[in-house]
């Protein structure tokens, strides 16, 4: 996971994705997996997720 981690960071800094290959040693297509993996889930609509009851419920304190 750490891997993943600074490909998907040296990917925000702008490095190219052959670029981040050479770095960590990773094949391309792997480097470009996670990029698309990582722009996939920014698109991911969180308005459709279920909202847990503990959210909306009021708060509750001990007596």
């Amino acid at each position: 996971m750490d891997q993943k981690q600074k490909i998907i960071k040296m990917y925000m800094e702008g490095k190219s994705k052959r670029g981040i290959a050479k770095i960590t040693k990773k094949s391309r297509n792997t480097v470009a997996k996670y990029i698309r993996e990582f722009e996939e889930s920014k698109l991911e609509d969180v308005r459709k997720l279920p909202i847990p009851e503990s959210v909306m419920s009021p708060p509750t304190y001990k007596k």
